[in-house]
């Protein structure tokens, strides 16, 4: 007659073992994709990105083209954001493309990209301080929303590679 087999239980080191490296893996993918993704949101109740609030930016990569969402901090955006604070717009333009901006339009080498100077009053200062009809300059961008209303490069002009977080990608 057969003698049932004992059951053998793995022993610790057995175990360890095995779940040390998965745990290891696991750790590096969650560094790696904590230290390049975040993940940011727009609360403003006029959104100059209309229908977007949710944010993916991947920080490892600034490679930003006309058209592209880039994201990056804010300097001398005051009343409306903070210095520091995480900004997502579109690039509009990009170093070497013409910039032409009035009170009725502004155009991005003859096309014209949003309407007006709705802002002005609210920042107490005349239309005719932001005309200008100039070039992009080396490691700068043009930043624009998709609303009249949004607080934009026509206001406080370039956003410079020293500012770029990286490229976002609206998600909601």
């Amino acid at each position: 007659m057969n003698k049932p087999q004992a059951h053998k239980r793995p022993r610790l080191d057995q175990f360890l073992l095995k779940a040390v490296p998965i745990l290891l893996l696991a750790l590096a993918v969650e560094r790696y994709i904590g230290q390049r993704f975040l993940i940011g949101g727009d609360d403003q109740v006029d959104r100059c990105l209309p229908d977007k609030w949710v944010y993916l930016i991947d920080t490892h990569n600034k490679d930003i083209w006309r058209g592209d969402l880039i994201a990056f901090r804010a300097e001398r955006m005051a009343p409306f954001f903070k210095d520091g604070q995480i900004i997502v717009k579109i690039a509009a333009g990009v170093t070497g493309d013409t910039i032409h901006v009035d009170p009725q339009h502004t155009t991005i080498n003859g096309e014209r990209i949003i309407d007006g100077l709705p802002l002005t009053e609210k920042l107490k200062r005349p239309a005719t301080q932001f005309k200008r009809h100039e070039t992009i300059p080396p490691a700068a961008y043009w930043v624009t929303g998709q609303t009249d209303k949004s607080f934009d490069s026509r206001y406080w002009g370039y956003v410079y590679d020293h500012q770029v977080i990286g490229r976002a990608y609206a998600l909601f």
